[in-house]
């Protein structure tokens, strides 16, 4: 693909202080028209005359969306050049690829778990469900250091709204109001948020599990997800079969 065909960026939106989304439209957008919530893409980015080494993110826009959208942390050279791009930018962009979250829709009751930026595939089959009007009984747990990087509470809040979603925020490195460091959970707030201090464990999974036979779905860090593994192996679910994303490219 050549620089003058390539999709363009068409909008870049800080979502915190190291979160920055981007969206991009253009020719050859007829592929993405089947995509499935949940999937990721590979882009390459063109400045300063070259295309860039070519980077898999999730697709956190519903499938319904006409503009493509990658919601991106800083973690290394190339993510941290992010916030910098401007629009009109031109982007490869080649997918959509895996299997995370294929058929999601077909669970009654699901149980997503995410670390940080592993949040994105969740988006993206929430704001999926919400454009279906979608009645799945939902528990989300997402787990980030403090409140300023949950960038996306408000907009979860909202969506419990709308949908049968339960979201509980779990901080690692903030301690409950007046309580030290001891857990704690559900501040009464309305809207079916609660929260939780400390790592996610098996008490803390017990405390908002409604059943252990729900279909489970898991994406963050490597070290995090092995971690969750074994404590929700303590609460009586197979690890075997929490599915979990590992940007495994579905193409032939």
């Amino acid at each position: 693909m050549t620089q003058d065909n390539a999709l363009k960026i068409v909008k870049v939106e800080k979502e915190n202080h190291d979160t920055t989304s981007i969206y991009f439209a253009g020719p050859d957008m007829e592929r993405f028209k089947t995509r499935k919530p949940g999937q990721f893409a590979s882009i390459r980015i063109f400045r300063d005359g070259a295309w860039s080494e070519a980077h898999p993110f999730t697709l956190s826009c519903a499938p319904g969306e006409e503009t493509l959208r990658m919601t991106i942390k800083k973690s290394g050279a190339f993510t941290s050049t992010i916030p910098d791009i401007a629009p009109g930018t031109p982007i490869q962009c080649s997918g959509p690829y895996g299997q995370f979250c294929k058929d999601i829709g077909a669970s009654r009751e699901i149980v997503m778990i995410a670390g940080g930026v592993g949040i994105t595939p969740f988006l993206s089959v929430l704001r999926h469900f919400q454009e279906t009007g979608a009645d799945n009984a939902i528990l989300l747990f997402w787990a980030n250091k403090t409140p300023d990087d949950a960038f996306a509470a408000q907009e979860l809040e909202d969506l419990t709204q709308s949908l049968k979603l339960h979201v509980v925020h779990v901080f690692s490195r903030v301690a409950p109001a007046g309580q030290g460091a001891a857990p704690a959970f559900s501040d009464g707030r309305p809207g079916k948020i609660s929260h939780e201090y400390g790592r996610l464990d098996q008490a803390m999974l017990l405390r908002h599990l409604v059943s252990t036979d729900a279909s489970f779905y898991l994406c963050g860090p490597p070290s995090m997800q092995q971690a969750v593994l074994a404590e929700l192996s303590r609460c009586g679910v197979d690890p075997g079969k929490v599915d979990k994303e590992a940007f495994i490219s579905n193409k032939p």
